[in-house]
């Protein structure tokens, strides 16, 4: 084996096993908020890992130019759909969209 696919390979594996942790991570965990923080592994580890192993194979081909712009994709939606998720779980546990005027809404300060 070469240099390139050894570290191929090393990409790979640290790329499926940021996706691993998310699948173990929302089957195991119980309430939506938790599964959300879940996502973030796959989302960074793996969207960062699967398309360097993929420049390092093939460079700035046209499979290369495809995977940078998958990463930035992933990278850029999903902090705004773990938000959208977290919003509506919200309104619908509450059955409102902002809180209401007596809603006390401690802040992480207090609730240690």
């Amino acid at each position: 084996m070469s240099v390139n696919e050894i570290i191929v390979c090393v990409l790979l594996v640290i790329g499926v096993s940021g996706f691993a942790v998310t699948s173990l991570g929302l089957l195991l965990s119980d309430d939506l908020y938790d599964q959300i923080h879940f996502l973030a592994p796959g989302s960074l580890i793996g969207a960062v890992a699967i398309p360097a192993a993929v420049l390092v194979h093939d460079g700035f081909s046209q499979a290369g130019v495809k995977a940078i712009l998958i990463a930035i994709l992933l990278f850029i939606s999903n902090p705004v759909l773990s938000h959208a998720t977290a919003r509506a779980g919200r309104v619908r546990r509450k059955r409102q969209l902002p809180p209401a005027a007596d809603e006390d809404i401690p802040f992480a300060e207090e609730q240690r």
